[in-house]
């Protein structure tokens, strides 16, 4: 299945080539899936390609495991319902 900048771009559309910087400023957003599908697409088409820049995504997925492992203590009850009661408001 082809993604929308592709089919654009058969269309004759004239959608810009993704660069580094782009994904590496906005390599949380990519990883986090906190943006819109095509611009998605876009920067993660560029991240596969691009050895650099897969260097960087995997390294950041990486650490991300790596302390999502280290992080094994549960925030107490007081806590949580703190938090939750802040942003009900």
């Amino acid at each position: 299945m082809k993604n929308i900048d592709d089919v654009a771009r058969e269309l004759g559309a004239d959608i810009p080539e993704c660069t580094c910087e782009e994904v590496r400023d906005h390599l949380f957003e990519l990883l986090d899936k906190e943006m819109e599908e095509d611009e998605m697409g876009r920067l993660k088409a560029h991240a596969e390609s691009c050895p650099d820049c897969t260097e960087a995504t995997e390294a950041e997925k990486h650490m991300r495991e790596v302390i999502r492992r280290s992080c094994t203590e549960s925030a107490p009850e007081s806590l949580r319902a703190k938090v939750t009661g802040l942003t009900r408001r």
